[in-house]
């Protein structure tokens, strides 16, 4: 098949079946696909980032005890328009997890339906299509987690307001190509809505599928700014009250006490910090790249503004590698412009999955078998999907000579084959990826009951101004890694909104000094404090100095000190020396 004949295709199965007609279709669709990858995954409540999005819908700055807590109180600008919108909504509401699980299962239904109307450029638009399409991309290895080499969050297992982001980049990649920047522009004051850097990033991407679309005639300068101008207002609208709560941070452009980059590598370099970056992630996120490279050149000129888009963000991530080299301005930092490979990604799995749509579409054909190999390769983890590229060059480089290959002997087998490879990734490899998940969320779902039962026990049996230390993060031995379970408990974003009660100090907190750089060097010294003891004694007796009434520690059998004040099966309280409980509770 040549690439006039695939453009041909392409262009022909645009006008059989418009995307508005299918619009409803799209989004039932889109809806049973991120049940469905909701369900691979898994969700959980109150673990990792969830550290700073609690303490916003409980409202807790508001609360007396944390006026001078520099980390609750820097909350306030947070400038997300999510939260801005969600502030407080846990005493009007209650009911916050069933919440976040809507609102992480909107955001996957978000992102299919991107995923969807971009397939549509390249030719999955009918019924058929887009349920094996979407199907391919609920199992799609690299799509969950985080992106290679920048920490991107994809289809995670749990509710952040960036991802929600992925669904609006798409959406807007997408009207741009079909030259509707109008919406376009609409989509990008959404993105701005809900987190304002992402939204940075998408400005290079549509501006390379502008300077595509002017390059082919099939848009005129003039035209693409009216359309601009026409959707300014309501981008501006929606990114007015985020920027209004950014304007308002009394520490913006003030000269910083300490030195960004070193503060970087203390907390999380991988956002910004090419060196900070393992040599694997790396190859794991070039091999991605070139996957969606082969895959969108599958496709010809048919694909040309996707192909723009895909160049502009792997320009956006060379600028990002390059920045840090050149400058070490907050402003510019905080861009966290790695964590842009989140688009590489997206697009190249959007790429890869249209493509193995594509060849599956009649199994009489030779490249049905290539494709069932895609499906599985895309299905297993690790660096297995780089199989794909090898597969893509070369049925390319093969094209002219596929129809004659389809009259020769032994198609009958290969058919047998690709389909004995689906059986195998529907029976097995789904399955086994899915209990994966299951087993890897349990070591959470374990842990957050007993820092909920901690909370509850705080809450009711502690001072409102009561002061808590919590385990420090866990370390490997030399080489080793952490235990997972041991790293699941140290987790303790649930606790202090169930407790409403101060914590000291917490590693994740760190993440604070991007937007409020006077909580450095309290975090940095109470950090470094903290992880320097070497035992519960320690621990008690730091706390004592400090003024810190309980520390939370792991139960310890061997300890001299008992059960504390109150335990549950792995977590132990102690009192420090000043502290007074007020009504000790027994699990």
């Amino acid at each position: 098949m040549t690439e006039i004949t695939i453009k041909s295709s392409i262009v022909a199965r645009r006008r059989a079946i418009s995307i508005p007609g299918t619009f409803l279709e799209t989004l039932a669709l889109a809806a049973i696909a991120a049940a469905l990858s909701l369900a691979y995954k898994g969700f959980l409540f109150g673990i990792e980032n969830n550290v700073f999005h609690l303490p916003i819908v409980g409202g807790l700055y508001d609360e007396p005890q944390y006026r001078d807590d520099v980390f609750i109180q820097s909350l306030r600008y947070f400038s997300s328009g999510v939260w801005l919108l969600l502030g407080g909504f846990e005493k009007h509401f209650g009911h916050t997890q069933a919440l976040f699980l809507v609102l992480a299962y909107l955001s996957r239904w978000l992102c299919f339906v991107g995923f969807l109307c971009c397939a549509s450029l390249l030719g999955v638009v009918d019924r058929r299509d887009k349920v094996v399409f979407s199907l391919i991309l609920c199992f799609f290895s690299f799509l969950y987690g985080d992106s290679y080499a920048g920490t991107g969050g994809l289809f995670l297992n749990y509710f952040t307001h960036s991802e929600i982001a992925n669904g609006t980049v798409l959406l807007a990649i997408y009207f741009a190509a079909r030259c509707r920047f109008t919406a376009a522009t609409i989509a990008l004051g959404v993105t701005l809505f809900i987190n304002a850097f992402i939204a940075v990033w998408l400005v290079p991407l549509l501006v390379c599928i502008a300077i595509s679309l002017l390059s082919e005639r099939k848009a005129t300068v003039g035209g693409i700014c009216w359309q601009i101008l026409v959707g300014l207002l309501p981008c501006v609208l929606l990114a007015g009250p985020v920027l209004g709560n950014i304007a308002s941070n009394p520490e913006l452009g003030k000269p910083l006490d300490f030195d960004f980059v070193t503060y970087l590598h203390e907390y999380f370099a991988g956002h910004v910090l090419i060196g900070s970056i393992p040599i694997p992630s790396m190859f794991g996120l070039a091999a991605v790249a070139v996957l969606g490279a082969v895959a969108l050149y599958w496709f010809g000129t048919g694909a040309r503004e996707l192909q723009a888009a895909y160049c502009g963000a792997i320009l956006l991530y060379a600028i990002g590698i390059a920045v840090p080299f050149s400058t070490s301005a907050p402003i510019v930092l905080n861009l966290h412009l790695l964590r842009s490979s989140t688009i590489i990604h997206l697009l190249a799995g959007l790429a890869a999955a249209a493509v193995a749509t594509s060849w599956l579409r009649r199994d009489e054909e030779p490249t049905f078998l290539p494709g069932c190999l895609i499906v599985l390769s895309l299905s297993l983890g690790n660096l297995a999907f780089a199989v794909c590229i090898p597969i893509i060059l070369g049925m390319y480089f093969t094209r002219p000579m596929q129809f004659q290959a389809t009259q020769q002997a032994g198609f009958l087998s290969r058919r047998v084959l690709g389909y004995l490879m689906l059986a195998v990734v529907l029976a097995i490899g789904w399955p086994l990826s899915a209990w994966q998940n299951v087993r890897f969320n349990r070591l959470f779902a374990e842990s957050i009951p007993e820092w909920t039962a901690v909370g509850d026990w705080a809450r009711a049996s502690t001072s409102p101004t009561a002061m808590f230390l919590v385990p420090p993060r866990p370390r490997g031995s030399g080489a080793s890694e952490p235990d997972p379970s041991e790293l699941a408990l140290s987790r303790t974003s649930i606790f202090e909104f169930v407790s409403h009660r101060r914590v000291w100090v917490d590693y994740k907190r760190g993440a604070a000094v991007m937007w409020m750089p006077s909580y450095y060097q309290a975090w940095r010294t109470r950090l470094a404090e903290v992880e320097a003891l070497n035992s519960l004694d320690q621990r008690v007796a730091y706390a004592d100095r400090n003024g810190i009434d309980y520390v939370i520690d792991r139960c310890n059998p061997a300890s001299a000190r008992g059960d504390g004040v109150f335990r549950t099966e792995r977590l132990c309280v102690f009192p420090a020396a000043h502290a007074a409980v007020t009504d000790p509770l027994s699990p």
